[in-house]
């Protein structure tokens, strides 16, 4: 339970009230008489400062307030007031910054359409019932930072122009909210007990460490959200919000009174590192700077709808002195971070965008990476995301060839040539090169070495007894020869023919063409070679197909 400081103003003393004292009468305003009741709220009315710290006060006391001071207080202040029974602050306006740090409300607390011209602080505040800030407007911070929220929290159509603090909060009921804020809302360390509701449109979200221990949904509009280490013991919904929000009457809140910020990017998740996502769903987030090392059990977490991951840029590049192109692929903010310490050319690096690290000093190996990419990868296959998928095994793939650690050299030349081949299996495009190319070398080869002057013909052979008998004939074929100059070699009709020899043999496995030594062990090798190409070939083709 929290516990109110020792004021530090003259207090009223009157059955160890803790109120502060109307000036010149030495006892607080729920404790003086009428008179200097009257003196004190009508100096209010004038404009006064509302000075009301520790008063108790009653519903009679605060109805008698809202008369006398038609519901403008300037720079109030409640600090520590104790308000016994339902407390009805509906429509007031606060000239001022109002203050209601360590305020305790035993009874429903309503703030509908409150209006304040200032700084709102009820930091450490105790709601004991529900408490209501609907179609509040705030032109400061509303600062709820520590502060017990026992009942149902409502903060629908509410309007900040700075940042909303509910820093350490404690919500035990549920919470529905709709925030427009021009600032952030910071949800840093708060505990939500039960199922709540968010929806908002601000520059961020920070749920750093918050924990939701009930069902909740997170609908955002324009936001940055971050989710390092929050505690998701239910099913936690986070969701991009599109078009503006609306209240049940229609008004548009963005358009009743623009706050002047409007944030180019669409709804961000900037990390989920330390927490246990198999309770995340992400539906329709952009996910380019979101980083996952030291996430736990992302192969449950549930990636839906149009959500986006950064891609390389495109264009070329030179790894290990080989020219590369990079390719278009969905690719995760840590990828990004490690090859931009890995890459040593200023001309790859371009390639990865360069982003804050979240975990400064932690040094992330490609090994992290691929095991990134692995629960990924199985996350979006379990969801029927197959683009995804296929681009998450490249990733995982790229960072095991990378590894210099935990893959061993012989598979890291193999990942090479897979990489080199058919980009995994899963570009065609490079695959069908290599098959082209395979096939055009044969070619040359069987044109210049392989393919004879002419097929042989046979010769028969043989003896024929001269009073009769039997017959023995000897069948016998030439070993085929190429005595051609090498510029007769290669004409249109030997080519049609080599060409057809190459297709019968690689593509339909059968030949039956005499060749010379040279042509016969090329055949040998493109036999095994050219069919493993078309394999791949094919291969990347569903491949595309399939996430198509």
């Amino acid at each position: 339970m929290t516990v109110a400081p020792t004021p530090t103003w003259p207090i009223c003393g009157h059955g160890g009230c803790r109120g502060v004292v109307v000036p010149r009468r030495g006892r607080c305003l729920a404790h003086v008489d009428a008179a200097g009741r009257q003196i004190s709220l009508l100096s209010t009315a004038a404009g006064s400062p509302a000075d009301y710290r520790g008063v108790p006060f009653t519903p009679e006391l605060l109805e008698e307030l809202r008369r006398r001071s038609q519901r403008i207080l300037y720079e109030a202040r409640f600090e520590q007031a104790v308000f016994t029974g339902d407390v009805d602050f509906s429509g007031f306006l606060f000239s001022g910054p109002v203050e209601f740090r360590d305020a305790r409300f035993e009874g429903t607390a309503d703030f509908t359409r409150i209006g304040v011209r200032g700084h709102a602080d009820f930091r450490r505040a105790v709601f004991e019932d529900e408490v209501i800030f609907d179609r509040g407007d705030f032109e400061g911070t509303a600062d709820f930072s520590r502060a017990e929220f026992r009942g149902r929290v409502s903060l629908t159509g509410t309007r900040v122009a700075r940042d909303v603090r509910l820093g350490m909060a404690r919500c035990s009921g549920p919470v529905e909210a709709m925030i427009v804020s021009g600032g952030e809302i910071h949800l840093t360390g708060a505990v939500l007990e039960r199922p709540a509701r968010l929806y908002a449109a601000t520059p961020r979200l920070t749920c750093r460490d918050t924990t939701f221990l009930g069902p909740s949904t997170l609908r955002v509009r324009r936001t940055q959200v971050d989710l390092t280490d929050a505690n998701l013991a239910a099913q936690v919904s986070i969701l991009q919000h599109f078009g503006p929000f609306y209240l049940p009457d229609g008004t548009n809140m963005e358009e009743t009174r623009p706050l002047g910020w409007g944030s180019p990017f669409l709804a961000e998740l900037l990390s989920v590192r330390g927490v246990d996502v198999s309770f995340l769903t992400v539906v329709d987030m952009g996910l380019r700077p979101c980083q996952f090392f030291g996430a736990h059990h992302l192969d449950q977490i549930r990636i839906t709808g149009e959500s986006l991951f950064r891609s390389p840029q495109p264009g070329w590049g030179v790894h290990g002195g080989i020219p590369l192109r990079w390719t278009n692929r969905r690719a995760i903010a840590d990828e990004h971070l490690l090859r931009q310490r890995l890459e040593s050319s200023d001309r790859n690096r371009r390639a990865w965008t360069d982003l804050d690290d979240d975990l400064p000093g932690t040094v992330m190996e490609p090994a992290h990476v691929a095991q990134l990419y692995r629960q990924l990868r199985k996350a979006l296959e379990d969801s029927k995301d197959e683009p995804g998928a296929g681009d998450f095994y490249y990733g995982e793939m790229e960072m095991r060839r990378l590894d210099r650690v935990e893959t061993t050299r012989a598979e890291r030349w193999l990942l090479h040539a897979y990489w080199l081949l058919s980009g995994y299996g899963l570009r065609a495009s490079r695959a069908l090169a290599w098959l082209l190319l395979a096939v055009c070398v044969t070619v040359v080869l069987m044109l210049g070495l392989g393919l004879p002057d002419k097929s042989p013909s046979q010769t028969v052979t043989g003896d024929l007894p001269p009073r009769g008998g039997r017959v023995t004939l000897e069948v016998d074929t030439p070993d085929p020869v190429l005595t051609l100059p090498v510029a007769d070699r290669f004409t249109l009709e030997r080519f049609e023919k080599t060409l057809r020899i190459v297709l019968n043999s690689v593509i339909f496995r059968s030949s039956g063409q005499d060749l010379t030594t040279w042509g016969t062990y090329t055949e040998m090798i493109s036999r095994f070679t050219e069919p493993v190409f078309l394999g791949l070939a094919v291969l990347a083709v569903r491949g595309r197909i399939k996430r198509g």
